[in-house]
């Protein structure tokens, strides 16, 4: 899954993360390792992931991947910003 830290908080490396199938929000919990050397992670990072659902609750799993997003930035542009990318770039064709 590939989803965009909203909130990262570096001393208790917790935070939230948005999924790009638009379910509810993943907990990253302290326990679980970044790639290759990284130490914290910025609103607007991408991670990709996979998770797991433990008492209703999605939790990240394992992170595969992180790039570097908008440093600082507000999660709701993200989002937004996120979804007009989709839109315009729709690869698909209607077929009648």
């Amino acid at each position: 899954m590939i989803g965009l830290v909203l909130w990262f908080n570096p001393k208790a490396r917790v935070g939230m993360i948005w999924c790009e199938d638009q379910g509810p929000l993943a907990f990253l919990g302290p326990e679980v390792e970044l790639p290759g050397g990284c130490e914290t992670l910025d609103c607007g990072d991408q991670l990709t992931f996979s998770i797991e659902v433990r008492d209703e609750v999605r939790f990240v799993r394992d992170v595969a991947s992180v790039t570097s997003g908008l440093v600082a930035a507000d999660p709701r542009d993200i989002i937004a910003g996120f979804h007009s990318t989709r839109e315009t770039e729709s690869h698909l064709n209607i077929v009648a």
